[in-house]
């Protein structure tokens, strides 16, 4: 059992985490965003439609590699409370599977243009082979400071990429480089931050080398199940940029794509934003059910799972009462497009996020089997629901496919909760879930009945949907004076110590 001075150094350690983190995510967004929001305004939609297509076809095999890295080398590193040789092991490890994957997606790269049914993407995908291996060593730095508890290492190196990153693309994008100058921009971002990590966190030698099969072994099953997450976030993506191809030209189909991808970027904002709660919460779970502290790890279940809800929940509402207004302020007007899939989409990754946060929580405590088949099936529902969505819906096909993947996700998370409640005994309160229903509900029923205006309106609505929503949970008891001082008591951690 962890003493209860160890779960207050552990509380406080959380709470520095979670502005740190919080932090370094809220910049990756910002500066995402950036990126999102200003290409449209420098290509074509059919151009943009192709970025996010390239774009999205490497992120499923960089987020396997980095998220699946971090959180092994984080996992043995906390476990010790020091490095021992983690690192090193990782990065023996990730020399081999970092450049066989990325030799593997710049062969394959043929394959995935020929199922996206426009053989001119062939030499962007090829190109983005580079950010694979950077990534992969980079993970290795960036795992070792989660573990080690460095939360302000690893939100500065974070925040660092994303502003060389966006720096670098939208400057090529904006100098006439078009679709190959903003990869450019991406390969050389992602090697200069592999350089400055190597630098800021380096991998420090063992007195015994901590054996890399160790390493290996439990990567292996994070990574297929980050892969398959990963496939799950973008899957409709990709499904939706083949249906359209088969009716239309590749422009028209990538200009489609752009549309729906665009609806994606809006509903998945209260998923980038929980990801700073997932970053923290893995090293803590992974530490009480190490050291058996069955007490502790029910509490950081129910607490995560609550918070996880309520935040995205609060986010995605206004998504979902006025998904035009909403795209309207960041996109060009031909954007709204996705108005009817972004409404769908925005419900779909509320279940998404509970799912991701979830399945963090079962791979912290070494729940990996578990949390692998719940990725698995989750998928196959959603891929297979999003087919006949788009099938069926043809002539409509973004809100079509949307729902098919909504649906999926949404059986996904209600699964991951019952998963949770089975192995670790504790998971997302009824009660809560119940209220933020009733709340969402009634809040998208008001911002339908406000008709829509220019983008200052828009965003005017938008803080009075979410004032609504937070009005409507305290009115019913689900938000208290607790909650507030909760968040007053992590802030004043924050703020006493690095």
């Amino acid at each position: 059992m962890l003493e209860n001075a160890d779960r207050e150094a552990a509380a406080r350690a959380a709470g520095r985490g979670v502005l740190w983190i919080a932090a370094a995510k809220a910049w990756f967004m910002v500066a995402g965003w950036a990126i999102e929001f200003a290409l449209p305004h420098l290509l074509t939609a059919a151009l943009f439609g192709v970025w996010k297509v390239v774009v999205g076809a490497v992120s499923v095999v960089n987020n396997t590699i980095v998220t699946g890295t971090i959180q092994a080398v984080s996992k043995f590193t906390s476990e010790r409370d020091a490095d021992a040789g983690v690192a090193r092991a990782a990065l023996r490890v990730q020399a081999l599977v970092g450049g066989a994957v990325a030799g593997g997606f710049f062969l394959a790269a043929p394959l995935v243009a020929r199922f996206e049914r426009d053989a001119s993407l062939t030499p962007c995908l090829r190109a983005t082979a580079a950010i694979t291996f950077c990534y992969a060593l980079y993970a290795v730095f960036v795992g070792s400071a989660n573990g080690l508890r460095r939360f302000h290492v690893q939100a500065g190196l974070d925040m660092s990429f994303s502003t060389i990153k966006a720096g670098l693309v939208i400057g090529a994008a904006a100098a006439g480089l078009g679709v190959g100058g903003a990869i450019g921009g991406f390969v050389l971002a992602s090697a200069l931050i592999l350089g400055i990590a190597a630098v800021a966190v380096g991998a420090r030698r063992a007195t015994e080398p901590f054996p890399a099969r160790r390493v290996a072994l439990f990567m292996s099953q994070i990574l297929a199940y980050t892969l398959l997450l990963n496939l799950l976030l973008l899957l409709d993506l990709f499904l939706v940029r083949r249906f359209a191809g088969e009716v239309a030209t590749a422009d028209e189909a990538s200009r489609q794509a752009a549309y729906y991808a665009a609806a994606q970027t809006l509903a998945r904002i209260p998923y980038q934003g929980i990801l700073a709660v997932a970053f923290v919460i893995f090293p803590l779970v992974s530490r009480s059910t190490f050291a058996q502290d069955r007490d502790a790890t029910r509490a950081y279940v129910a607490q995560t799972m609550r918070f996880s809800l309520l935040f995205c929940a609060s986010l995605a509402v206004v998504f979902a009462a006025n998904p035009a207004a909403m795209l309207g302020v960041p996109y060009p007007a031909e954007y709204v497009a996705g108005a009817p899939a972004l409404a769908v989409l925005a419900i779909g990754q509320v279940f998404f996020s509970i799912f991701a946060i979830a399945a963090t929580i079962l791979n912290g405590a070494g729940r990996t089997g578990v949390a692998l088949a719940l990725v698995a099936g989750t998928l196959v529902a959603s891929g297979g629901l999003c087919v006949l969505g788009a099938r069926a819906g043809s002539a409509d096909l973004l809100p079509s496919a949307a729902a098919g993947v909504a649906l999926g996700t949404a059986l996904g998370g209600i699964a991951s909760l019952v998963a949770l409640a089975r192995t670790l005994g504790a998971t997302l309160p009824l009660q809560t879930a119940l209220r933020v229903m009733v709340a969402f509900a009634a809040t998208v029923a008001l911002g339908r009945a406000v008709p829509d205006g220019g983008k200052l309106r828009a965003l005017l609505e938008a803080a009075l949907c979410q004032a609504t929503f937070l009005g409507i949970l305290a009115l019913m008891g689900e938000l208290s004076r607790a909650d507030l001082a909760r968040v007053r008591r992590i802030l004043a951690r924050g703020q006493g110590g690095g």
